[in-house]
């Protein structure tokens, strides 16, 4: 895991090029403060660990790259908030939201120019990054518009939404140590992402302010609609009158989700993704011990 350094490293470097490439003072302003909020570096460090992986020596080039992927990351958490009208304590949140969507936009189209500097020759690497964009910004257009319905077509969705930019990040590190695309990486990374994804929807049930659950057809919510027990019709309702403080109070959660089998199910289905990431780590042409640090970073075993 990147030590405290060099997070603040990626931070520094993703404040330095707004400062470079934004002309407008009020827009490299709100620009500086949405990413001002930013402490943790998921997308970063998974391209960082990759690069590192695979032989990669140059610290500067890949805190860049890191810190490239992590604006690209923003631009879409922007939309993503607004489309969805979640997290309410962002600072995107708190202004016109025409504005928010106009940054939003504008953080995208400089994330990829920072993006595509940092290789040359790297026609590769941009036929690679737009597809992991148009594969995500597709799978975020089935969330929104509902176009899925059963744990099979969820997962399809989570893949191409989640799996794509958990893809890039792997790749695009291996790329820049390497100079070539990796099939493998990409195959597993798309894993690594829908795991981590189930992983933060099953948490975001127990949040009275993410409104995900009532507003998206989640692989958790169509576990439920498929009525396997009574205590699944009892979590619909409770879902669907979350606001209601006196009926939140005595609801016991967490013992709920148990006699639904909605915990084991997630569980389960996370432990299926990280398997099918496991196997394809160990396919990769790397030192075991290469590969060991890969699959403990991915899972956070031991980590702090």
């Amino acid at each position: 895991m990147l030590n405290y350094l060099e997070n603040t490293k990626i931070k520094q470097k993703m404040s330095d090029f707004i400062q470079h490439a934004v002309r407008q003072n009020d827009l490299q302003k709100l620009l500086l403060e949405f990413t001002d909020i930013k402490n943790e570096f998921p997308f970063g460090q998974l391209a960082y660990q990759h690069y590192e992986a695979f032989g990669g020596q140059d610290k500067q080039a890949i805190t860049k790259l890191a810190a490239g992927i992590e604006l690209l990351i923003l631009s879409a958490d922007i939309l993503d908030d607004i489309e969805d009208q979640d997290n309410d304590s962002y600072p995107w949140m708190n202004v016109n939201q025409g504005v928010a969507i106009n940054a939003s936009t504008y953080l995208y189209t400089v994330s990829i120019q920072f993006i595509t500097s940092i290789c040359e020759n790297n026609s590769q690497l941009i036929e690679k990054l737009f597809h992991f964009i148009k594969m995500s910004m597709e799978g975020q257009h089935e969330d929104l518009s509902h176009l899925y319905g059963t744990e099979e077509e969820c997962v399809e969705v989570l893949r191409k939404k989640s799996g794509s930019l958990t893809a890039l990040s792997s790749v695009l590190g291996v790329y820049l140590a390497t100079r070539k695309m990796n099939a493998t990486v990409e195959s597993y990374s798309i894993y690594y992402g829908v795991a981590e994804q189930i992983s933060n929807d099953f948490f975001a049930l127990f949040s009275k302010t993410n409104g995900d659950f009532q507003k998206k057809q989640t692989l958790a919510f169509s576990y439920l609609q498929r009525h396997f027990n009574d205590v699944s019709l009892e979590l619909l309702s409770f879902f669907s009158n979350r606001l209601d403080e006196s009926e939140q109070k005595p609801f016991q959660l967490k013992q709920k989700l148990l006699e639904a089998g909605l915990t084991q199910y997630m569980v389960s289905m996370r432990e299926i993704m990280l398997l099918k990431m496991k196997q394809g780590i160990a396919q990769l042409d790397l030192p075991k011990t290469k590969k060991e640090q890969l699959y403990a970073y991915m899972t956070k075993e031991g980590n702090d």
